[in-house]
């Protein structure tokens, strides 16, 4: 898959089939966009093509942007958007001055700048400044312009009943077995292991602490949950905390730790993705060290117990 990040460096070559939008998380819709977007690519002699933006234009229009939190980082969607048989990927720079094309200016750009001969939309999607473009108004433009345009319909869509509004609550509520649901995929996290205070190495659970790749990207509700880890090429066996520790200090900055059941090895430096499986129970403040330790084993064995019945 090619992946452009600038349109000017884009030359057309051959007809494109497009489908544009944000493409959060690549959810089940959204696969059922890509893949008759793919089909039609085909079936057409295009090449099928998606246009996504960066940042997520909610940061760019929203007053409060700081409270969208993402479901997949820029890397996730790229790999995720490659495996469902893109030919280009097309990531746009999104700024206020884009926001302000007009709809027939964006337009213009795609079919007379880029070749496209072909648009797939959800039936809601709406693009342009004041989202003044919709299927009606790429119907008539196909009366100027020689382009088609496809809507997958609202039934299809809606029979889902999948949103990435929907997968961001069940997350924020750590109900990470229901955004799986809606995903289609374990929910994940990846970054990088960093030191620690080694409090679980004392308690005999020892822990990678991890520094997220994407600050942008949404962390699921404090708690423990089952998780594969993986470690090197190999997922492995895992819980996870997630939480500000209320055991060790008081309104601490929350932390994202995993211990890797039946590994030894030395992780710092290493990069690493949590996959959540299951979650295991709240957060909560414990009285000693001695009590946090046997609610750890108790922990332990809920989530081996899990693993046995997977």
């Amino acid at each position: 898959m090619l992946v452009v990040n600038n349109l000017e460096d884009y030359r057309k070559s051959a007809p494109l089939a497009l489908t544009m939008g944000s493409y959060d998380g690549v959810h089940l819709a959204h696969a059922e966009i890509i893949s008759a977007l793919v089909r039609e690519a085909k079936e057409r002699q295009c090449l099928a093509t998606l246009m996504t933006f960066d940042p997520h234009p909610r940061m760019v229009l929203n007053k409060d942007p700081d409270k969208l939190k993402l479901l997949s980082s820029a890397r996730e969607k790229r790999e995720m958007l490659e495996a469902l048989g893109l030919d280009i990927l097309f990531v746009v720079p999104f700024d206020k001055e884009f926001s302000n094309q007009t709809a027939a200016q964006f337009l213009a750009r795609l079919v007379q700048g880029m070749g496209v001969a072909h648009l797939v939309i959800g039936y809601n999607h709406r693009f342009g400044k004041d989202r003044e473009g919709d299927y009606a108004f790429l119907q008539n433009m196909t009366q100027q312009w020689p382009f088609t345009v496809q809507e997958i319909g609202r039934q299809a869509l809606d029979q889902m009943a999948v949103s990435s509004t929907k997968i961001r609550h069940s997350l924020e509520s750590g109900d990470v077995a229901l955004a799986q649901m809606f995903l289609g995929y374990s929910y994940t996290l990846s970054g990088t292991v960093v030191h620690g205070d080694q409090v679980g190495r004392r308690l005999g659970y020892p822990t990678a602490n991890l520094s997220m790749d994407d600050p942008n990207k949404l962390i699921p509700k404090s708690g423990i949950y089952a998780v594969l880890a993986k470690v090197g090429p190999a997922w492995k066996e895992s819980m996870a905390y997630i939480g500000p520790r209320p055991t060790l200090q008081n309104q601490g900055k929350s932390v994202v730790e995993v211990h890797v059941m039946e590994y030894n090895g030395d992780l710092y430096g290493q990069e690493m993705s949590i996959r959540f499986l299951s979650r295991l129970r709240d957060d909560r403040k414990f009285d000693s060290l001695e009590e946090l330790q046997s609610q750890i084993r108790l922990d332990e064995s809920r989530a081996r117990l899990y693993f046995e019945g997977r």
